[in-house]
């Protein structure tokens, strides 16, 4: 990893975009991604904050997401823990002063524009991410790591991932009795799951050229 200033400050941009698309799709009525959801029956049956329910799945699945890659174990296996407080931190600070209007009752095209806005989002987070090849949130480290265990790309890893959350999510969903919400299931939750690996590889190579561009 090569620092410069540049790359740390898009690295931290591409931090906030992660939790921006959290928190856009917690203020529709159409469900949230597979591992928000998994998180939001956690946040709402323990309960715990963001911050801290990011923290431990970072502590739990960051050691799974390097022994996949056979990564060597150094100090930076703490950094996704750090970047999961963060990014918590600001899906509770955005949840708490409404930063982002709801539009869960207002009509299915701002559900749907959050829903698209959201999915375009967190794919130009990722690839600004994976650009800098600064250390993942713990999530997408494990996604990475399903990429690299069955050899394909970072997006379909990305899929593989979020199908994995959807069995969390139920199964979690199931433990808590939300049977009247779905398990925080909705639409949108299949739609990002199938959305977000294609975006994610459609992008990849013009987010690059933009990126080499801002960062010679």
């Amino acid at each position: 990893m090569r620092f410069t200033v540049r790359k740390t400050l898009l690295y931290v941009f591409g931090l906030l975009l992660l939790g921006l698309t959290v928190s856009l799709m917690l203020r529709t009525n159409l469900g949230m991604s597979s591992w928000d959801a998994f998180f939001k029956n956690l946040h709402d049956g323990i309960p715990l904050h963001y911050f801290i329910l990011n923290s431990i799945a970072a502590a739990v699945l960051t050691p799974i997401a390097y022994l996949t890659q056979k990564k060597k174990f150094t100090w930076w296996v703490l950094f996704p823990i750090a970047i999961s407080f963060f990014i918590g931190a600001e899906i509770d600070l955005i949840l708490q002063f409404g930063l982002i209007p709801d539009v869960s009752n207002a009509g299915w095209i701002l559900n749907y524009a959050y829903l698209a806005i959201a999915i375009i989002i967190c794919a130009i987070g990722l690839n600004i991410i994976a650009w800098c090849d600064f250390p993942m949130p713990a999530l997408d480290e494990l996604c990475r790591s399903l990429s690299v265990l069955f050899k394909t790309s970072h997006g379909n890893g990305k899929l593989l991932g979020e199908l994995l959350a959807l069995i969390l999510a139920v199964t979690s969903g199931m433990a808590f009795h939300y049977w009247s919400v779905h398990y925080n299931i909705g639409l949108a939750t299949l739609v990002f799951a199938v959305l977000i690996g294609p975006v994610i590889d459609l992008i990849k190579k013009p987010m690059r050229r933009i990126l080499e561009a801002l960062n010679p």
